[in-house]
């Protein structure tokens, strides 16, 4: 159990595993880690090569635990050959004590980790591993340490279709953007709809921004004019070749369509944002 774990150093502890024991798996997947290449989502097909096997992700593990049996190590070493002190040059200062399964602090985090747990998949490995290579190729990473996640595509409405399946091979301009929103969103693998669409309206709210536009109370049309200045330092943070024109009309079309109860589009000479009114029939 380890939020990281590499394909050969996970060979490196199947090598000492008799074939018939069940070896299970926890681990966690999220695109930017996956590209800085501290975790492998290839390490299914080692699982599905081995057999006998359970692998599964927790989106906020943190722990690292070996176990045999009721006997466990408890401490600070992923399964990454660094960490196992494999790496050339003997690997990280690491701490493993042993402990066993009836600990009350481990009982209650295996306790925990079962209530959150997902099974991996291969349409989920496929998934991130995708997602990972965009953000290899982007430049967005960098200048997002600025601003925050900032989505620039006009298509919200097929955000969740690029994040569960993303396109492989060549894509549009217009598609590659969307991946690039979803891919730098580093939300954890293998979301159910609902899920992934918490999550984004949890990222659109936390901007500084989107959260300005929430919490107006009086119903009255923001238009880009303004938030001129605003937009303007966010395009110049993006990067590229944004405007905060760009931005603008990036961000109704994000808030309208995940915020519906809360903002509408309203179009006349310019772009705007109204507030939502509920109609009580």
């Amino acid at each position: 159990m380890a939020p990281f774990i590499k394909v050969d150093a996970l060979l490196s502890l199947l090598d000492v595993v008799d074939d018939g024991v069940h070896v299970r798996c926890v681990t966690r997947w999220r695109p930017r880690e996956v590209a800085a290449g501290v975790s492998d989502p290839e390490i299914l097909e080692v699982l599905e090569e081995r057999g006998n096997f359970t692998l599964s992700v927790v989106d906020e593990l943190h722990a690292k635990l070996y176990f045999a049996g009721a006997r466990c190590l408890a401490g600070s070493a992923n399964v990454t050959r660094a960490g196992l002190g494999e790496s050339v040059g003997g690997g990280n200062i690491e701490v493993l004590v042993e402990t066993s399964t009836t600990d009350p602090f481990v009982a209650a985090t295996l306790e925990r980790i079962g209530e959150v747990e997902r099974l991996a998949s291969r349409e989920m490995a496929d998934a991130v591993r995708r997602l990972a290579d965009v953000l290899v190729t982007s430049d967005r990473i960098a200048a997002e340490a600025e601003t925050g996640w900032l989505p620039l595509s006009r298509r919200p409405d097929r955000a969740y279709q690029q994040y569960s399946t993303p396109p492989a091979g060549f894509v549009s301009t217009a598609d590659r953007m969307l991946l690039e929103d979803v891919a730098t969103s580093n939300l954890p693998a293998g979301l159910e709809e609902g899920d992934f669409r918490e999550s984004v309206r949890g990222l659109l709210a936390a901007m500084p921004l989107g959260a300005r536009l929430l919490e107006r109370e009086e119903n009255a049309v923001v238009t880009r004019g303004e938030l001129s200045e605003d937009l303007r330092e966010l395009a110049r943070q993006a990067g590229g070749n944004a405007t905060g024109e760009d931005v603008w009309r990036s961000l109704v079309e994000w808030m309208t369509h995940f915020f519906p109860e809360k903002l509408m589009k309203q179009e006349v000479a310019e772009v705007g944002l109204r507030r939502a009114q509920v109609i009580n029939h």
